[in-house]
Order: C-alpha cells, then structure tokens, then sequence
C-alpha cells in the first residue's frame, strides 16, 4: 500500500493542474468570502437570524468547482491520459490502487482546505470589525473544522463518481450541474426540501452553519456524518466497478 501512496503522491503533485485547481479553490473560498462580507456584512450581522459560519465560509459553494475539477482530473484523467493501464500494471490490486488515489487526492484537499478554513476566518472577521467573531465563539471552531473536513469528503464523492464515469467530461457534466443547479434547486421545493438537505452537498453545509434552519432535520455533526456515508458508499460503488470492469 504504502509504494501504491508513493505512485499516486508522485503522480498527482507532478501535474500542474493539481495545484492550478488547489489555488484556484483558495482563491475562491478566502476570496469571495471576504468579497461577501466587505460587501453585506455589516448588514447581516445586524439581523437576528445572523449566522457567522454561513457569511464566512459563504466562498465554500464556490469552492466546489475547484474541487470537482481536481477529483475527475485526478481519476478519469487518467483514462483520458491513457495512463490508466500502466497504473494497473504497476498496481494490479484494483482495491489498492483505488484507496491510494482516494487517500492521496483527499489529503491534498483536505490540508488546502484547512488551511483555507482558518485563513478565510481571520480575514473575513478582520474586514468585519466589532461584530466580527473568532474561534473561540461557541460553534466557530467546529465550523471551521467541518469548512475543511466537507470540501474534502465532496472531493471523494467526486473522485469515485470519476472513477464510474472514466471521461473527463462526463464526469464534469455529471457533478457540475448536480451540485450547483439540481441539488440547490431541489432545497427551495416545499415538497422535497426536507429530502434535499440528505443530499451531499446539502448535508455537509448543515456542518457549517451555527443555527439550524426549519428544514433541517439534523444537526452539525450528523450532516459530516451523511456525506461521510456518501462518501464511503460512491467509493464501495467505485471499487465494484473497478473490479468488473476492464481498464
């Protein structure tokens, strides 16, 4: 397992694409979260239903797009590439091949997005001023916390949903579309709201907020642990079809 780590670590941090996308999600959290704020948070913060964690980690929808793009590049890049085959050469043990390319591009999702977390924090509350909170405000540190644990389970919903699709852009015309127009859109139906909030995405902004809205039907901790069943279930599904499937 650990030489499978080695070749997928050596494979992914070799492509500049990686790190193009792992900027561009910087980018996009600390980036429109600050923008959000100097823009409307003066305003919020002066509302009572006002929740820091949403205002401040508000770049996490758009932080998506890097994530989603960096998950398919990451695994059906590789039958883009055609490097697929040699991968398999070199690791013919499918279930080990498949878990070191989901530790590997989850780990370097997860260490950008901590970061990101704590840094888009600091600014977001800085531009903010007195009403401005900090980590030790009852619930921002689990906020924060789960601001960096959900992109990075969303990174493996995406990696192995590239994985079953094995095109680029099919991937990318699965996810894109999903996460930002149907999964969004089924929230604001009175009929399914309650369903939608079960959703991966939907799930994992559950965690990041510090007051629970009418249609929530759980908490903090429970919306990270339904994506993370999301996660292992899209993984167990990628794992299957790896197994029966030729390359």
């Amino acid at each position: 397992m650990s030489a499978a780590l080695r070749a997928e670590w050596v494979k992914a941090t070799t492509l500049r694409s990686t790190w193009l996308t792992l900027f561009g999600y910087v980018v996009a959290v600390a980036g429109i979260g600050v923008g959000v704020v100097a823009s409307v948070g003066d305003v919020e913060a002066a509302q009572p239903d006002h929740d820091p964690g949403t205002i401040a980690f508000y770049g996490l929808n758009f932080g998506h797009v890097a994530v989603i793009v960096l998950a398919v590049l990451l695994t059906a890049g590789e039958y883009a590439r055609q490097t697929v085959h040699a991968s398999l050469v070199a690791v013919p043990r499918r279930g080990t091949f498949l878990a070191a390319k989901l530790t590997v591009g989850a780990v370097l999702v997860l260490v950008t997005a901590a970061v990101t977390a704590v840094a888009t924090l600091l600014l977001t509350q800085a531009v903010l001023g007195a009403p401005g909170v900090s980590l030790a405000t009852p619930g921002m540190l689990r906020a924060t916390v789960a601001a960096a644990l959900y992109p990075t389970l969303l990174a493996v919903v995406c990696m192995a949903v590239g994985m079953l699709v094995r095109d680029q852009a099919g991937a990318l015309g699965l996810l894109v579309p999903f996460f930002f127009l149907l999964s969004p859109l089924l929230e604001l139906v009175p009929g399914l709201q309650r369903v939608a909030v079960f959703l991966p995405d939907r799930a994992g902004a559950v965690a990041v907020r510090l007051h629970s809205r009418p249609i929530d039907v759980f908490g903090p901790v429970a919306g990270l642990g339904i994506l993370a069943l999301w996660a292992a279930a899209a993984a167990l599904l990628a794992w299957w079809a790896l197994r029966r499937r030729d390359a």
